[in-house]
């Protein structure tokens, strides 16, 4: 970019950036919520599959809204770049949720998953261990609240 604009092409790079890295983290969940689906229909425990205990049928259904209300938000920022808008807030929201949820999605999955979860053959511990950085990378998420405070004039 011409000299003065490095700010600019920074946030347009980062919000790129956010929203190629969140689609990536709903497709790890997306995998990961149909693994959980399938271990639970069949694991058995006392003579019944763990989905029809409630504890563990909840924690799947924790797992699928927070990806339907993920799935937008991204969306968004692709369809605000397209019409060539900027789409710094949304980034930050969609970043900051999602990555939150991703984490959160990761430790239901070990937690449905049991014992299983954290064997390093399930990929269910790895995928935990890569959700955390999500918090991280591409700015942390104090950073996302700093950037949505600003924008929302605060």
């Amino acid at each position: 970019g011409r000299e003065g604009r490095g700010v600019e092409v920074f946030e347009s790079s980062m919000e790129w950036e956010r929203g190629c890295i969140l689609a990536n983290c709903l497709g790890v969940v997306r995998r990961l919520l149909e693994e959980c689906i399938k271990h639970a229909r069949s694991r058995k425990q006392f003579g019944q599959a763990i989905s029809k205990y409630q504890s563990v049928a909840n924690r799947i259904v924790d797992m699928k809204v927070p990806h339907e209300t993920s799935r937008p938000l991204v969306y968004k920022i692709g369809w605000l770049k397209d019409q060539g808008k900027s789409a710094m807030t949304e980034a930050s929201v969609a970043k900051l949720h999602v990555s939150e949820c991703y984490v959160q999605s990761c430790l239901d999955a070990v937690q449905t998953f049991g014992g299983y979860g954290y064997m390093t053959e399930q990929q269910v511990e790895r995928d935990l261990r890569d959700a955390v950085s999500s918090r991280i990378y591409s700015g942390t998420n104090d950073i996302q609240r700093n950037i949505i405070a600003r924008r929302l004039g605060l």
